[in-house]
């Protein structure tokens, strides 16, 4: 992944100490350099978590589970993983990523965004 930039989105469940994986170009950003590029936070985030006392438990000898996430929609073109990652994000806050359409339509998707924050823009002036 060093050689093209590319963002995914990882999600940190702390309570079961694993990462979620969100890679909407799953089809040609190989696996194997999804798991290389998280694999430097998949072995500090146990001490960050604890450094920080956010971890109630002692450090585990093991680093981070993971799983890339595979059944998720996938982007068509080589320039939308910004907006998925924007997107799994909203769902994943929303505890909603299963509903995440799978057949997701950026163009309807972008033009959803601009006019939300077109109308925020509008209600922030007044």
């Amino acid at each position: 992944m060093d050689k093209k930039a590319h963002w995914i989105l990882v999600d940190l469940d702390m309570s079961n100490l694993h990462l979620d994986v969100y890679n909407s170009s799953f089809k040609t950003i190989r696996d194997v350099a999804v798991l290389d590029a998280v694999e430097p936070l998949r072995q500090m985030m146990p001490h960050v978590l604890h450094h920080y006392k956010l971890l109630t438990r002692d450090i585990p000898d093991k680093p981070l589970s993971i799983t890339l996430c595979k059944d998720i929609p996938h982007q068509t073109n080589g320039g939308d993983c910004g907006f998925f990652v924007i997107k799994f994000a909203e769902y994943i806050a929303e505890d909603n990523i299963k509903e995440m359409p799978k057949n997701f339509d950026t163009k309807v998707a972008f033009l959803n965004m601009a006019t939300q924050l077109y109308k925020f823009a509008c209600e922030s002036r007044t």
